[in-house]
């Protein structure tokens, strides 16, 4: 409709222009064609009023109406009243598509290397080459190649790997010297094996060379591949392309300890403002670490009413901010002595711990509050922490910790029966790198696991977890390898005020996306009062050897 009323005005003005021509005599009109415009009308226009102001000069067109018969100029020109119809001007058939100019190929450059590095071949950036025809540095003086890789650091390095002098984890030789070290790989030794510090299984630990473990960046022995470039050639983009994909694979550096109970001495000692006292002689040791968790042995906070039991521990609230000072990211409540001053006091320490940065496990307002994993990237890997406790009953008050188990609407802690460990641990495991689960069981001052204890640590290792961090019984415990895996049944108290033996030890760990890589065991002694300290040689032989012994003891599966 819009379009047909526009028809209707263009027809009256031309009707209107044929008439006014025939009284003036003649119109010069152009010889140019009309300009069309196939748009439609503005709807917003409204009908003219009056007769629209024609001028008299020439028309520039640039495009044919068809039906306006146009005349010559001189002559009268006759308007057609039929409908004007708009064709669309059809495409040019002789446009011809445009031309692609292929780009010149660079000229293939080609790299020498021996044929365990076949894989090479996928990783190299064009135009390289792989070659494993030959001896590379053959190649390379004859000039048929561009580069070659060779096994030393002389070059552009691209490959490099500590090469660990690895010895039983059970044997009790702890490091050698820098001279000592080469007369061990130039002779060898029926005890050490050297390996790629990345390739070495976790019963297994790396001697020390001049106190330096294969993880530290000083560590004198390394494994090395190199570029070498023919004359005139540069290759710091292969350097770039090789070393991104051969980069080493990430490693976290865990730290763990057992008890932590900041009641009686310590908790007066943080009382008193003295927040770095319970750990100074050992904070460096565990904030060195990529992460650092132990479990906390008390209630902590202000609020709440001590359990019927014969020994219930509270920290005051400074311990939070202690634990944090020392350099502690992850705590497990689910023990027997975390619900000591109630559920509410409970809860009122996780928000307390979280409020300094420190993740509480195995404990929460419900049951899958305290069965739900922590989960925390750390140089490129992703760890997940679960928690549980598996205690007898009490033999003095006959308080049975089990009761304190969280349910679907009550707050409590995280029960180890196997079974729900296995669940929890297979939910998790695909969605993370790697899964370290604390576990509160055994019986006090007795060095051979329990059988709950055993069940609910393998249970999770045969569910996918790869480190179980054991504690309650007080006293070191043994450590097994089970199944790819490494339950480390008893770390002992480490900072606690009580009548136990004072030998424990933090631990080491250092984990990759397999697994364990190694285990290391730094001794450590209880003083008076609760506050640890590094032991001296004599004590740290005799703590070593007993948990070597004791580790003997298990099963390897």
């Amino acid at each position: 409709m819009r379009h047909e009323r526009g028809r209707s005005w263009l027809l009256l003005g031309l009707l209107w222009l044929a008439v006014a021509c025939r009284g003036a005599g003649s119109l010069a009109v152009s010889s140019e064609p009309f300009a069309i415009s196939t748009q439609p009308p503005d709807v917003s226009l409204q009908a003219p009023t009056s007769w629209p102001t024609v001028s008299t000069e020439p028309v520039a067109t640039n495009t044919q109406v068809p039906g306006a018969n146009l005349q010559p100029p001189g002559s009268t020109p006759t308007v057609s009243v039929e409908p004007l119809t708009i064709s669309p001007q059809p495409p040019d058939a002789n446009l011809q598509p445009p031309i692609s100019i292929p780009l010149p190929t660079p000229a293939p450059l080609f790299l020498a290397a021996p044929p365990q590095w076949q894989a090479l071949a996928a990783l190299l950036p064009l135009p390289w080459t792989l070659r494993l025809d030959g001896a590379p540095e053959t190649l390379l003086e004859a000039g048929e190649v561009d580069a070659a890789l060779r096994p030393d650091a002389s070059g552009t390095v691209v490959w490099q790997r500590p090469l660990a002098l690895t010895i039983p984890f059970s044997l009790d030789w702890q490091e050698v010297t820098m001279e000592r070290a080469q007369t061990l790989l130039a002779d060898g030794h029926g005890l050490m094996l050297p390996l790629p510090w990345d390739e070495m299984p976790a019963d297994r630990r790396a001697l020390r060379v001049n106190g330096r473990s294969p993880a530290n960046p000083a560590y004198p022995f390394q494994l090395s591949w190199s570029l070498h470039a023919a004359p005139g050639r540069t290759l710091d983009e292969l350097a770039a392309a090789l070393q991104a994909h051969l980069a080493p694979a990430p490693v976290v550096q865990l730290t763990a300890v057992g008890d932590l109970m900041l009641d009686r001495a310590l908790g007066w000692q943080l009382r008193q403002g003295n927040l770095e006292y319970p750990f100074a002689r050992v904070a460096d040791l565990l904030q060195a670490a990529d992460i650092t968790i132990g479990n906390l042995e008390s209630a902590l906070g202000d609020v709440g009413e001590a359990a019927p039991k014969r020994y219930p521990f509270r920290a005051p609230p400074e311990a939070a901010p202690a634990l944090a000072l020392a350099g502690f990211d992850v705590l497990s409540l689910a023990n027997n002595h975390a619900g000591d001053y109630g559920m509410e006091a409970l809860l009122h320490g996780m928000e307390l711990l979280r409020a300094v940065g420190i993740a509480p496990i195995g404990a929460g307002a419900n049951a899958a509050e305290a069965r739900a994993p922590f989960i925390t990237s750390v140089n490129g890997l992703t760890l997940a922490f679960l928690a549980y406790v598996h205690v007898p009953v009490e033999a003095l008050s006959h308080f049975d910790t089990a009761s304190w188990t969280a349910t679907a609407v009550s707050p409590g802690l995280a029960w180890a029966d196997p079974e729900q460990i296995g669940a929890d641990v297979t939910t998790v495991a695909p969605l993370v790198d790697l899964v370290i689960v604390s576990l509160h069981s055994g019986y006090e001052y007795v060095e051979a696991p329990s059988p709950p204890q055993m069940a609910a640590a393998q249970a999770a290792i045969d569910a996918g977890a790869h480190l179980v961090l054991g504690h309650h019984a007080h006293i070191l415990q043994g450590i097994q390898f089970y199944k790819g895996g490494v339950i480390v049944y008893g770390l002992g108290n480490f900072a606690f005020e009580i009548d136990g033996p004072p030998e424990t030890a933090i631990l080491n760990v250092w984990l990759d996306a397999n697994g364990v890589r190694e285990l290391e065991l730094i001794p450590v002694i209880i003083q008076f009062g609760g506050q640890p300290r590094l032991a001296d040689p004599a004590e740290a032989g005799l703590i070593r050897q007993r948990v070597y012994y004791l580790s003997t003891l298990l099963p390897r599966q």
